[in-house]
């Protein structure tokens, strides 16, 4: 699964993206207010391929040859359920989180799933809108140490 725009492609992840993705991934972090070593059980970015890339997916954002955004998907049942989006923060409000929750919704129902399930921190003002216009609903609201955690929840109909 690819797309391209003019100076950007949507992509699967590969070995060599994984200190790229950290990156990414700390630096979003970071710029939301987060501090990326506080924030618990995300040791699977460690091992991508081994995590997400049997039974669901992990995409990546390339411009000009470096990773700029990521998203894994991991598939349980009917159920997908998004991890580690992330945007570079240089190149926020670019379309590259559209581009890979796009891209994830697709490989979700690819992969004969019926709804999409999210968690994000409600400190991540950005995320939590962005998941909102996107037609994700909160289900919930649940505490993890510091982190006020917010589920969303979308079903994805057949055209």
């Amino acid at each position: 699964m690819t797309g391209r725009s003019s100076d950007s492609i949507v992509r699967r992840f590969r070995p060599g993206d994984g200190p790229d993705v950290q990156r990414v991934h700390r630096e979003a972090l970071r710029a939301a207010g987060t501090d990326p070593e506080d924030v618990p059980g995300n040791q699977d970015l460690r091992w991508i391929a081994e995590t997400y890339l049997r039974s669901g997916e992990f995409l990546v954002v390339e411009r000009d040859g470096r990773v700029v955004a990521c998203g894994g998907l991991l598939v349980e049942g009917g159920t997908a359920e998004l991890m580690r989006i992330a945007v570079d923060p240089a190149h926020q409000r670019s379309g590259y989180g559209t581009a890979i929750l796009d891209g994830l919704e697709a490989a979700a129902a690819e992969r004969g799933c019926d709804r999409v399930v999210l968690t994000t921190a409600a400190r991540q003002a950005a995320a939590t809108q962005f998941y909102a216009d996107r037609g994700y609903e909160r289900r919930d609201t649940r505490q993890v140490e510091s982190y006020e955690l917010i589920v969303f929840e979308k079903f994805l109909y057949a055209v």
